[in-house]
């Protein structure tokens, strides 16, 4: 099975990352991403070992984000 099977059935998230720290000069945010794999424990005692991950994280530029909310 491709990735590209299954992917457009993940969750899917939108975020907006700010500027926490309004001190500092760098006007950027921090995103921390966590992944898991399911039922991890069970597939170990089976004998398969750790599974591909992979996950894409995109920029939505302004125009996008006005016409999405629009659309909310």
């Amino acid at each position: 099975m491709l990735c590209t099977d299954t992917f457009w059935t993940n969750p899917q998230y939108r975020v907006t990352v700010v500027d926490a720290d309004e001190g500092d000069a760098d006007n950027t945010g921090t995103l921390i991403i966590a992944l898991l794999q399911k039922e991890r424990r069970l597939k170990r005692t089976e004998g398969v070992e750790l599974l591909t991950v992979g996950y894409a994280v995109y920029q939505v530029s302004c125009h996008l984000q006005i016409i999405s909310s629009i659309h909310h």
